[in-house]
């Protein structure tokens, strides 16, 4: 998005708009005036375009979280506009369904919960259990949520018990005893019949809401891809997205670390999101972008686009980074700092050259 062209779209507009006789020249105060609209209106852009969500990676632990378990619920989250949750403790996880439905839901809300009901599943599945009174409170701060559960496996070795699925409507009392009573099945650890869970449960006529449709989505493994699955992961966006109100999906994937050949478990590193940026500048930057860090330490600098794909890392030691940019066409851009205690911060820049 190029400033300049919207400011001189916006003048353009407003001395159009202007009842001001053509036939002589604007005063001083007139073109002052104007140029006040003008940036006002230039002002409300960026604002506009500074608030528009960018959807990022989340930055966690590659030695003891499974990589593609977050990145494929990742691309789920980032497609269908929903957000992705990453658990190191399975404790946390009545919380985490809390607060996603607290944060996202609204009246009239369709809410499917889709679990994965494994072996490796056992303990999350009884901290749901555990939490069911106050997830069901959350839910009802909202008039007329709707809910169903489906339950997934591996389709491939669970026979017939692979899946269940019941709509729930607005029972919810009844849904909280399906859940009390969820049995796990053996499966395999990895990974599972994500997909098939998916469009299994929307063959069953359960989508009807008009305002918000939410798939929260609780798993350990990543999906089985084709030919072990009936279905590809742009089958689950392209049904997901293609009505007027998208399903967005809320994945939660909880793991207790990543076991080795011996059978030991590396529990992984949490991430914390904290303030590690003293000052950035410019902000719009013309192709240069200065940032002032905290305190001295190795970093690592990560730059994303405005569709949250990683254009640039690089490792950096000082509490000043400086980085041109004139080979990246101009927009938003995520930059996002991690520092060596796995803390990190993440700013928005517009790029206008």
């Amino acid at each position: 998005m190029n400033i300049r062209y919207l400011s001189i779209l916006f003048l353009t507009l407003i001395i159009s708009s202007c009842n001001i006789d053509k036939e002589r020249k604007l005063t001083e105060n007139e073109i002052l005036e104007l140029q006040k609209r003008n940036n006002d209106s230039i002002m409300v852009v960026l604002d506009s375009i500074y608030k528009v969500n960018i959807y990022v990676p989340p930055v966690f632990d590659k030695k003891s979280i499974d990589a593609t378990t977050t990145n494929k619920f990742f691309e789920l989250a980032k497609e269908t506009k929903g957000e992705l949750k990453l658990l190191v403790n399975s404790e946390l996880i009545t919380n985490e369904i809390k607060n996603i439905i607290e944060k996202h839901s609204t009246d009239n809300s369709d809410i499917l919960f889709l679990i994965d009901k494994t072996s490796s599943m056992e303990d999350d599945i009884a901290n749901v259990q555990k939490g069911l009174t106050e997830i069901i409170n959350s839910i009802n701060k909202y008039k007329n949520v709707r809910v169903a559960i489906g339950l997934y496996g591996d389709k491939n070795s669970d026979g017939k018990d692979w899946y269940s699925y019941k709509n729930f409507e607005t029972n919810l009392e009844s849904a909280k005893k399906f859940i009390k009573n969820i049995k796990v099945t053996a499966g395999e650890d990895y990974p599972e019949s994500v997909y098939d869970g998916f469009f299994e449960s929307s063959k069953k006529n359960f989508w009807k809401s008009e305002s918000k449709r939410m798939v929260i989505l609780i798993g350990d493994a990543p999906p089985l891809e084709k030919p072990l699955s009936d279905y590809s992961m742009s089958d689950v966006i392209n049904k997901a997205t293609k009505d007027r109100i998208t399903m967005n999906f809320y994945p939660i994937v909880v793991t207790p670390g990543m076991m080795d050949e011996l059978g030991t478990v590396t529990k992984p590193k949490v991430y914390e999101k904290t303030k590690l940026v003293s000052s950035f500048y410019p902000n719009p930057s013309v192709g240069k972008l200065n940032i002032n860090l905290e305190k001295d330490d190795n970093y690592e600098i990560q730059i994303f686009d405005f569709n949250g794909s990683l254009v640039s890392k690089e490792n950096h030691r000082g509490n000043k980074f400086s980085k041109e940019l004139y080979d990246l066409p101009n927009g938003v851009y995520i930059i996002r700092i991690v520092d060596s205690e796995f803390k990190f911060e993440t700013i928005k820049i517009m790029l206008n050259k």
